[in-house]
Parts: structure tokens; sequence; C-alpha cells
């Protein structure tokens, strides 16, 4: 069992964006998962509930527990109240952090914790689900920053230690392991048997990454591999864990990620968590490519990526194998192969068409849009995507993603007139959350084709920014927003 750091997700998505790949705000964390490809869910999720005040009324329970061969109950949208039921109950806290414009997080609420596989550890934890992008869940977004969503928490309830963590997707088996490793930590403190030292060193990792102090998390994660042998299937993951870590490190940890991927690359096993190892060291050798070790290892990765996506056995989910798809055909792209990387995206679009179809209802297939939406540009057919995505609104005229998507396929298409509007439609049916930003950020892109003056936008952007938690703050894009609206002002931009 292994613990999936913030850090390294997603390995499909960073890779996409180093090679400069079209992102459609499906920005969250994914791959880990192992669950059969096209497994659909024994049942379609509920939208969830809104928490209850603590003191006035019971928290509110998710009501898929009825339905859900897991039998998992989650508190919605209510730290307190979960917390204090933990702590009466002598249980640790499991928190799902997600938000609704995250594919990996639907993907996972729609086909893994439903998972019979689960039942057996429904009672070992209290079960919480954190919707990032409401308001009243500040004080935890502050508390516990996510880099990365979806991001599962195993936490202490009386001391609010963070005892496990895993950023992205997984299987039913991996999530009940996490869970089972959480319970052993949490007794571990109160006289159970002791953690080993390479569990102790990767949780030191994980809590180093959390504040963002890099260096510190592949140190530990560094040691938590070398204290894990060969043998251990735990030990891919830690390597996993360090090549995330040494991404953030500038060149010196890029320096240091080719050197991991050359030593690790052939020892890693045929699954999701050696593609997303495979995908995050190639990402590391792009600044460096034109070098002798950088080009090896992306040739030997690309290799790698290649011979696991042509492998039916290999139990990806469909959203981890689209991942590995997307990086795959990123980096045919850019090593010229254009034919190479139309024709994995081709496979790609196949795989998520069939899901879609295969899905029970609107919201089930829309887990895909985000993918099948990438694909269709990628593919040179955004008519498909503006097609799929006209549908899924009047499916789900509630849901902001679909005319958010659709509007960034309009702009595609220059129909700006209709872009804008499916752009505010996305905007009205928003919070003033993280995602909020991007929308906003893409109706200023919107304006600019069609001339039309995006000052207020960028105004209400810079101020969405500000008001968000201070985890989610990020000061280098709120500075170059004050610099694009000063040159607005002086006329130097138009």
């Amino acid at each position: 069992m292994l613990l999936k750091s913030m850090v390294t997700r997603h390995a499909g998505r960073s890779l996409a964006a180093a090679l400069g790949a079209v992102s459609l705000f499906s920005a969250c964390a994914t791959t880990s998962a192992q669950a059969p490809v096209l497994t659909m869910p024994h049942t379609a999720p509920e939208t969830a509930s809104t928490g209850s005040a603590i003191g006035k009324a019971a928290p509110v329970a998710d009501a898929r527990a009825s339905r859900w061969p897991s039998r998992i109950r989650f508190i919605e949208d209510d730290y307190a109240a979960a917390r204090a039921e933990a702590k009466a109950s002598k249980r640790p806290l499991f928190v799902d952090s997600w938000a609704t414009w995250c594919h990996a997080c639907l993907s996972m609420r729609a086909f893994v914790l439903p998972d019979v596989g689960l039942r057996a550890v429904n009672d070992a934890v209290v079960w919480l689900s954190i919707e990032t992008e409401q308001e009243k869940n500040r004080g935890f977004v502050e508390t516990f920053p996510a880099e990365g969503l979806p991001t599962f928490l195993i936490i202490d309830p009386d001391d609010e230690q963070i005892l496990g963590r895993w950023l992205g997707s997984g299987s039913a088996n991996e999530m009940r392991g996490f869970v089972q490793a959480g319970v052993l930590a949490y007794q571990a403190k109160r006289g159970g048997p002791a953690e080993s030292l390479a569990a102790k060193q990767q949780r030191a990792g994980d809590l180093a990454a959390i504040k963002r102090d890099y260096a510190a998390a592949a140190s530990a994660f560094r040691r938590a591999a070398e204290l894990t042998v060969a043998s251990d299937g735990a030990r891919a993951g830690r390597l996993d864990l360090l090549a995330g870590a040494l991404a953030h490190g500038g060149t010196q940890g890029a320096i240091d990620c080719i050197k991991l991927g050359l030593e690790e690359l052939d020892a890693m096993p045929g699954n999701s968590v050696g593609a997303d190892f495979a995908a995050t060291i190639a990402s590391c050798a792009q600044p460096l490519k034109d070098g002798k070790d950088a080009k090896e290892l992306i040739a030997r990765a690309t290799a790698r990526l290649k011979a696991w996506t042509d492998d039916p056995s290999i139990p990806f989910s469909v959203d981890d194998r689209s991942d590995v798809q997307s990086s795959l055909s990123a980096l045919q792209h850019d090593a010229g192969d254009d034919a190479a990387a139309q024709a994995t995206q081709r496979r790609r679009a196949q795989l998520l068409e069939e899901a879609a179809r295969m899905a029970p209802d609107a919201e089930t297939a829309a887990t895909f849009d985000a993918h099948r939406t990438d694909c269709y540009l990628a593919l040179g057919e955004p008519a498909k995507a503006e097609a799929l995505l006209a549908s899924r609104e009047k499916e789900l005229p509630q849901d902001y993603n679909p005319p958010a998507r659709l509007a960034r396929v309009l702009l595609e298409e220059m129909k700006l007139p209709a872009a804008l509007g499916a752009v505010d439609r996305a905007l009205a049916l928003m919070t003033k959350g993280q995602r909020r930003v991007g929308i906003l950020a893409l109706k200023a892109r919107i304006l600019a084709a069609d001339g039309k003056p995006r000052d207020a936008v960028l105004r209400e952007e810079l101020e969405v920014l500000r008001g968000l938690p201070t985890t989610q703050r990020r000061p280098e894009s709120e500075a170059a927003l004050e610099k694009e609206l000063a040159s607005l002002r002086s006329g130097a931009v138009r």
C-alpha cells in the first residue's frame, strides 16, 4: 500500500503543461487508480447535501450510504461535527477534499468510493466530504491545504495531526489499504504496534510537501524509498513521491529527477504508479531535453508509456488510462511524430466515448467530458466538443462545467459572441472559489479576441484571487494581473 503525495499529481497534466498542451479546466489530480477498465458503478451518486451547524442538528449525512455497496456514510461539509463524532467514537477521520470541476474527484465518487471492496473499512473511520469551493469550508482549506484534487486525508481528531495523505485517484483496494494504514498510525500513537521507519519517513515527506518545503519532502521520500525493500510494492510509490518532489526543485531538481528516472524506470511496475512515475520524470526532463541524459530518459519513458498503453491487461481505470494516453501523445508530439500523437488521441477518444456510453446517467457520463473535450481539440475536431458540451448543458442545467468548457471550445472556433454567452452562463452558476479565477481569465481572453474592454473582468479576477483562502492564493498571479491592469490603464496593452 502506498500513500500518494500532492507533489506528484498529476503526471499526465503536468507533462502536458510542460509540452504546451491545451488545458480545459480539468486541472485536478489523477492517476493512481487501478479499478477495472470501463467498470461502471453499482449505483449513481447523488448530489452532495449541505452540512448543518453543529449544536443545531445532527450533521447531514450522505444519503448514498443506503445505496452504495460500500455502505460508506459521508458527513457533508461539516468538519467540526465530523471531528466531534470521530473523537467520541475513538476513530480517525477520513476526509475527501474535492471540487465539482475536478473530473478525478467525480470519478472517485462515481466509481470507487461506492465499491463493495471498501465495506470492510466503512466503520473504521468517520467519513467527511469537503467541497473546497464552498465558503463555509474556508477554515478547513486554510488548515489543510491541497495543491491538487482530490486529496484524501486521514486525520487524528484529538490533535488534528495528518496521519496519511493520498492525492489523486485510487482503486478500491488502494483506498482500503490507505484507510487501514491510517488506522494503524492512529493506534500506534495510542500504544499499538509501531509504524515502520519507512512509513514515518513517508509521512514526514507528506507533511513537508503540505508546507511546500519540497527539499525536505524529497529528502524524506528518498529515505523512505531507501528503507523499503525492492519486493515491497510501496517502494514504487515512494519513488513516485520522490520524483514529484524533485520536480519542484528547479534545475538541480530536474537533474536529480533525471538521474532517478534513469536508475529506476526499468524496474517500475506496469500499473498506474509506474505510468505516473514515467510521466513525472519525463516532465522533469523537458527543461533539459537537449542534454544526453534527458534525451535518453524521455525516449525510454515514451517507450514504457506506449507499451503500457497498448497492454489491455493493465488494470487502469478509464480516467487513468486516458491520462497515460494524454502523456504519451504529448511526448510523441514533442518528438515530432504527429501521426503517432494523433493515433494515440484517437484511441483515447474511443475509450472515453465507450465509457460515456456505458454510464447509467448524464451526471456519470459527464465525468469524462473534460478529457473528451481535450481529445477532440487535439484531434482538430472542435465541432464534436461543441456538440457534446451543448447537449450536456441541457442535461445538467445547474452544472457550470458544460458552459465553461463550451466557452473555451467556442473561443477556439472564434465564435466569440456565443463564447461570451457561454462563459457568462457558467459564471452565473459559480461561487467565488478557485475555479472562478480560471473562468474569469477565459472571459478576459474572449473579450480580448473580440476587441472589447476587459478591465472590469480582470479587476474581478484579482478581487477573487485576493479573497481566496491564503493557502490557495498565488502572489505571482496577483502581481501579473496588477501589471496587466496597469498596462491597460496606460494604454500600453489593448
